[in-house]
């Protein structure tokens, strides 16, 4: 049999589909992705001049992406910056915002992509500090300065005070051009004092407030005439064998205590302490602070000596409480002044 014929025939054939293949199929081209972006911020709320962070991340790597803002108010985005995303498809952007503000993230040269936006709240910086001097006494007047930083001329400022686990309304004042104010009143009440102020949000900025300013209204009057110049004051009785912590002339704390026995009295006079001793054993207790050559305020380890009356049996020193000198311990600083008052 002849085979040239046959190969002839099936050659034929292959090449009669493949041209009629080539004439029916459709060429189907690869469409490129088009990039999706997202955007945010943290934090997404800020005091005015601290920093925000703008994380954008594009589905397409090496992608420039372009950074614009628009103010509360304004009619259009400002560009800010232009840069590439990241193998990861990742671009962060810092920003200290002044006021509130939307921000855009687009990619350029693809006007069909979807932007991504994100908004910032930006709160006012309120200073709030206290003119007049310190410590406050009862009827001495008090003076509060506030500053609001960007400049609000004209707006109001609310000063409160803390009352019953709630805050008050002091004062409300107005600005002026140097966007201060200043408010002055006389201490009333004793004990603990904290105060505030506050703005109400507008168009370009969140509520805000400032820091709380915490100190204390201390008595004109006490029993032993404490200047109120001493931050710490320590004052021991001798006849009633009590020690007196002050603060501020203010009385914090009251403690029995051991005197000196007779024959070793403990002396009387105005002192400061000189040196503070925080590893202590037998028979001082586990702290001790001395103001005249070995006289000191200590612990003890007769403790029940305390509940007797009179309490005359160490050799000078003023002996407390283990308990009462570990408290007090730690909120007397050297040089604090000693008075052993008759």
């Amino acid at each position: 049999m002849n085979a040239r014929p046959y190969h002839a025939a099936v050659v034929l054939v292959v090449l009669a589909l493949a041209a009629l293949l080539g004439t029916c199929l459709p060429v189907v081209a690869v469409a490129a992705e088009v990039p999706t972006v997202k955007l945010v911020a943290a934090p997404a709320a800020v005091v005015n001049g601290d920093l925000t962070k703008l994380t954008a991340r594009v589905s397409v790597p090496q992608t420039t992406l372009t950074l614009s803002r628009q103010y509360a108010g304004a009619s259009g985005f400002t560009t800010l910056d232009t840069a590439i995303a990241d193998a990861s498809g990742k671009v962060v952007w810092s920003r200290r915002p002044t006021a509130n503000a939307t921000y855009r993230v687009t990619v350029a040269g693809e006007a069909a992509v979807v932007p991504a936006d994100v908004s910032v709240g930006v709160r006012p910086r309120i200073a709030l500090r206290v003119v007049s001097r310190e410590p406050i006494i009862t009827g001495r007047r008090v003076t509060l300065s506030i500053s609001v930083r960007p400049s609000h001329p004209g707006a109001a400022v609310q000063l409160q005070r803390r009352s019953d686990g709630g805050w008050v309304l002091m004062k409300e004042l107005v600005l002026g051009e140097a966007s201060t104010a200043r408010f002055s009143w006389r201490a009333d009440t004793l004990g603990a004092l904290a105060v505030r102020a506050t703005m109400v949000a507008d168009t370009d900025h969140l509520a805000g407030g400032s820091p709380v300013w915490k100190s204390a209204v201390y008595d004109r009057d006490n029993p032993y005439g404490v200047p109120t110049r001493y931050p710490h004051l320590i004052l021991v009785d001798l006849s009633q064998y009590r020690l007196y912590y002050h603060e501020h002339g203010q009385v914090v704390r009251v403690f029995d205590c051991v005197l000196g026995r007779p024959g070793l009295p403990t002396p009387r006079g105005h002192y400061r302490i000189y040196a503070k001793d925080p590893s202590m054993g037998v028979p001082y207790g586990p702290r001790r602070m001395r103001y005249l050559g070995a006289y000191a305020i200590h612990g003890t380890n007769e403790p029940w000596l305390l509940n007797r009356y009179p309490r005359s049996y160490s050799h000078g020193c003023t002996r407390l409480a283990n308990a009462n000198i570990l408290w007090l311990y730690p909120r007397v600083p050297v040089g604090t002044p000693v008075w052993n008052v008759p």
